[in-house]
């Protein structure tokens, strides 16, 4: 057989039949999927082309092997065993969580699947409680021994057992056709789904990911990913599509490469890591993701996404800890000095976080090269500035937006400077921060303006403070006891605001902000310290130890 080709079969199922299927957990729904998107309205819609005798299209398989599992395909949870024959939806599982959901009673405790044969208008409706006896749900209706017992509790519509059993023979004998892929290779699943992505609307770069390369356990998948990643560092749950691009990256810095031959062999021999399988890659993207979230935490002092000021970092420092699991102290100490560089001087130094910043700074992490990779990184991040300079100067201080780079570096800094939650006067802490933004990208949901939008410099960083309550309530809780130096306050800055002196706040805080930010960047930049490598490096007898003779920058 031409390796283009797949065997496949056609079948009929009713919706008993499906129902089956799910019931015994042979059909599975895979993570690529997208998740059940449809509201009431669309499975009322389906339901009510099927009586009107309309097409609503067929169901395309995939039979292969599958793990046990603990399913859930809509309100329905399923215990599911290992088996060889399993049929993964590749099209149709709109249709098929919204056929055998609805004709399930344990259906009906979710309102999307809650339907019911109005035997007054004679079609599908949504059910609604005041509707008494002229509404059959649609899981009495489907099942004969329900239908009877349904007419038995309402004999005041017993004229009407004619009609129910026409529209229950109706949906009994739906025929949904389906076309089962028994022998399908790589390259044709990924032609096929390339095919019915383009009918509708197109499937996000990390679903195409997840349907060519996912395995059938529910960890391998970028949405799996992502979930394991936050459940073990409460950094917020990264966009699914951030996961490939971190799968991608730690691979080869071109992350706008054709992600559907990611795992061919040409691919391979220019990987980082040219022996790993798909099922590695999940696994050793996750690990690098958990090592450069927690270096961020940790080291550099960003506890959350929310404050993070760009994604490529997190993606370049993805590819460092996969190329380099245990790096050297030092070249940690650099690689922090790295990331306050290309935040505070990002316009100095052109980064608008695109993915040309991305390939350029990936691009200088080469395997096998630890200390010269770092040393290229730092190299990529020389300020133009005199280092006795002001380093707010790199900020725009006057404008704030919770969703802006300068903003979330100025956020960082104060979040380390420990604040208090002045309902409790002891410091907030990460958990507690994770509590409050969830998987917020931007940390508005924890900054208050101090000073109402009436004053004049209203919108200046000086503004902003990192707190668990409302502007109201903070200026009503804060006092002497306060630990105010936290939140770089003083009794002088919190008389004013009680007493509604807003310019006189905003004066004294963009002082004291300013001076504390130069102090701030000035330690973590470290600017116009020695950047050499690890001292280890420069003993050695031939050559740089990295492979990369040379000095050091």
């Amino acid at each position: 057989m031409d390796d283009s080709q797949a065997s496949s079969t056609n079948r009929d199922y009713t919706i008993a039949e499906l129902s089956a299927l799910v019931t015994s957990g042979r059909l599975r729904l895979p993570q690529f999927q997208r998740s059940f998107r449809w509201d009431a309205q669309d499975v009322l819609n389906l339901f009510d082309s099927i009586l009107r005798g309309y097409p609503f299209g067929s169901l395309l398989l995939w039979q292969r092997e599958a793990g046990a599992d603990d399913l859930r395909i809509g309100a329905l949870e399923v215990q599911a065993g290992a088996r060889q024959d399993a049929l993964w939806v590749v099209d149709g599982q709109q249709r098929i969580t919204s056929l055998v959901n609805a004709v399930d009673p344990r259906g009906m405790a979710d309102p999307r699947f809650a339907l019911g044969y109005s035997l007054r208008a004679k079609k599908v409706v949504l059910l609604n409680r005041n509707e008494g006896s002229s509404v059959i749900p649609l899981p009495d209706l489907f099942d004969f021994a329900r239908a009877l017992e349904w007419l038995r509790n309402n004999p005041d519509v017993s004229n009407a057992a004619e009609n129910i059993q026409e529209v229950a023979a109706r949906l009994n004998r739906l025929s949904i056709p389906a076309i089962i892929m028994e022998e399908a290779n790589e390259g044709t699943l990924r032609e096929i789904f390339d095919r019915i992505n383009y009918r509708g609307k197109r499937l996000n770069p990390a679903e195409i990911f997840d349907a060519i390369h996912g395995g059938p356990d529910r960890g391998l998948t970028t949405s799996g990913i992502a979930t394991h990643v936050n459940e073990q560092t409460r950094f917020g749950r990264l966009d699914d599509t951030v996961v490939v691009q971190a799968l991608l990256v730690r691979r080869h810095p071109d992350i706008t490469r054709d992600l559907r031959n990611e795992f061919f062999l040409s691919r391979r021999n220019i990987s980082a890591f040219p022996q790993e399988d798909e099922e590695e890659a999940y696994k050793e993207t996750e690990r690098a993701l958990v090592s450069a979230i927690r270096f961020l935490q940790r080291t550099v002092g960003v506890p959350h996404m929310a404050l993070l000021p760009f994604r490529f970092q997190l993606l370049v420092l993805t590819r460092f800890f996969a190329l380099f699991p245990e790096p050297h102290d030092r070249n940690l100490e650099l690689i922090s000095r790295w990331f306050w560089r290309t935040s505070v001087g990002a316009e100095t130094l052109g980064i608008s976080g695109s993915q040309r910043d991305l390939r350029y700074m990936a691009k200088l992490i080469a395997p096998g090269k630890e200390s010269s990779s770092v040393q290229q990184l730092i190299k990529a991040a020389k300020l133009t500035m005199k280092p006795e300079s002001d380093f707010t100067n790199l900020l725009d201080l006057t404008t704030f937006r919770t969703d802006r780079a300068n903003s979330k570096v100025v956020l960082a800094a104060l979040w380390n400077k420990h604040p208090v939650d002045v309902r409790t006067n002891s410091a907030m802490t990460p958990d507690q921060l994770a509590d409050q933004l969830e998987n917020d990208s931007t940390p508005q949901a924890v900054t208050i303006k101090l000073a109402p939008d009436s004053a004049e410099s209203a919108g200046f960083a000086a503004n902003r403070l990192i707190s668990f309550v409302d502007r109201q309530e903070f200026i009503g809780r804060a006092s002497a006891e306060t630990n105010l130096d936290s939140l770089l306050l003083d009794e002088k800055m919190l008389s004013a605001l009680q007493e509604n002196r807003h310019e006189d706040f905003l004066r004294m805080r963009s002082g004291v902000l300013r001076r504390y930010l130069n102090d701030f960047l000035d330690a973590r930049t470290a600017y116009g310290q020695e950047d050499r490598p690890p001292l280890e490096d420069f003993i050695f007898e031939d050559g740089d130890p990295d492979g990369d003779p040379g000095a050091p920058a």
